[in-house]
């Protein structure tokens, strides 16, 4: 009997290869290996251990787009042949730990946390490898597991079977569509009517929003009735805890208003009982929150008058790995973008090179890179917004304090004479200097409902592009 085996790879890793020759059949069948490994380190060093495997019953990705070609991500796995070494698939990700790792409670003390994998189950032996980038951004081979797919040890055992799985939105098979999954958090078996319609809500928004409105058949949308035995969800900060199904909080790292779940098996449980591509998690609260991990999952609140900026924006990060491109708002990085390293994020750039600025096919020829938009105009009327904010008890006079410095943020950005216009302005990734942004405003610079701008319109294009095999 083949025993699962870990190995640790040192070697680098080279450019992928183009799409394989081979057909799907060859090497998979319709169904999905999710591999369960604990990430536990500190800033400095991290350690992965195996968890467990389980078989999935259903595979929606693509079958012929099974190379990972998009170069996003801090994170690639790769899944082998085994007895030939055939690249047979690789995606790129984020983590938990990778955002952890950026926070000062990592500069002293260790922490773990689970993460998954997955892919098409394979026929025989593979080995699937983990490669991280390096300080330059390089992938690097950290990790490595050898698994027979008959080994006894891959559980088989179907989870949540009483749930019930409800279709919002159908265009086709979900090997040729983007399957997008929405799980509960937070509502009673009483407020399971309210997740649906805040669904439903949340998924309209998102496809009256460019480019994904003029995208809206490349996708499959579905959704888990899944009860907490509470409502709502926990809030530390506040010494508030309720009993939720996918233990979501507020406070994650810190950060009063982001929302994480540590509970990595529970999600995947209850997300294997339908296909999907990308997970989100809806929480049943008003406070304004939410978080988005590329090829994890997002999570945003329902009730809040902030909702539907918070639900799209974080679906850019989830979905596209978007970068924030703001930068005067509180967050518990310690240095999430080292400034002598160009970003992977498609719409971030260190402009180490500006003549090889990443986004230059965009760039009108008289635009100035850098490109000037008075910052120091914006930054002196932000501050004074958060030193008012602050005096002001969160409530209906925080909002419309909010609304109307929203307000004010776009009649100033239009009125700028590089508006509309890609450039590179100063002010990105949490970073008043040194990291640039490549429109003056955008849904992840700013709350003032300003669309996508040019940039991230492409890089989400380019991923349902890759999903549906679309040209």
């Amino acid at each position: 009997m083949k025993k699962i085996i870990v190995l640790i790879l040192l070697a680098g890793w080279g450019r992928l290869p183009a799409e394989p020759a081979w057909q799907f059949e060859d090497y998979f069948i319709d169904q999905t290996l999710r591999i369960d490994y604990d990430h536990t380190g500190t800033a400095l060093q991290d350690i992965y251990a195996f968890d467990e495997a389980y078989l999935e019953p259903y595979w929606a990705g693509s079958r012929t787009h099974l190379i990972d070609t998009l170069d996003l991500g801090a994170y690639l796995f790769t899944v082998q042949d085994h007895p030939t070494r055939t690249l047979l698939y690789s995606r790129g990700f984020c983590s938990i730990f990778g955002e952890w790792r950026t926070t000062e409670e990592a500069r002293t003390r260790s922490r773990s946390f689970s993460e998954s994998l997955r892919f098409p189950m394979p026929k025989r032996e593979v080995r699937i490898t983990i490669h991280a980038r390096d300080r330059n951004n390089r992938f690097q081979e950290v990790w490595s597991l050898d698994l027979d797919p008959s080994a006894p040890e891959i559980i088989r055992t179907d989870f949540f079977r009483d749930v019930t799985v409800r279709t919002l939105m159908h265009h086709g098979p979900s090997d040729k569509k983007v399957d997008l999954l929405i799980l509960p958090d937070g509502y009673t078996g009483h407020e399971i009517k309210k997740f649906i319609g805040d669904a439903k809500r949340m998924t309209r928004i998102l496809f009256d929003t460019s480019p994904f409105r003029e995208h809206k058949t490349d996708f499959n949308v579905r959704v888990i009735e899944a009860p907490s035995a509470d409502s709502g969800i926990d809030d530390p900060a506040k010494g508030v805890y309720r009993d939720n199904i996918l233990s979501s909080s507020f406070n994650s790292f810190g950060s009063d208003r982001y929302i994480l779940s540590y509970d990595n098996k529970t999600i995947r449980k209850l997300a294997s009982r339908a296909p999907y591509d990308f997970l989100y998690i809806l929480v049943n609260s008003e406070k304004y929150g939410g978080g988005g991990i590329f090829n994890l999952y997002a999570t945003c609140i329902p009730d809040n008058l902030w909702s539907d900026y918070i639900f799209v924006h974080e679906f850019g990060h989830l979905f596209a790995g978007l970068g924030d491109e703001y930068y005067t708002s509180d967050v518990a990085y310690a240095e999430f973008y080292p400034r002598d390293v160009e970003p992977w994020e498609p719409n971030i750039t260190a402009l180490l090179d500006p003549d090889a600025l990443k986004w230059k096919s965009l760039v009108d020829p008289d635009t100035p890179i850098p490109t000037p938009w008075d910052k120091s105009v914006f930054d002196s009327a932000n501050a004074a917004y958060q030193r008012q904010r602050l005096e002001i008890p969160a409530g209906s006079r925080r909002d419309s304090l909010g609304l109307a410095h929203q307000r004010w943020i776009h009649e100033f950005n239009r009125t700028r004479p590089y508006w509309g216009r890609v450039g590179a302005f100063e002010g990105s990734g949490y970073a008043s200097e040194g990291l640039y942004r490549p429109s003056i405003d955008c849904r992840m610079f700013s709350r003032s409902q300003t669309g996508f701008d040019p940039v991230c319109t492409r890089a989400i294009i380019r991923v349902i592009r890759f999903y549906t095999g679309s040209r």
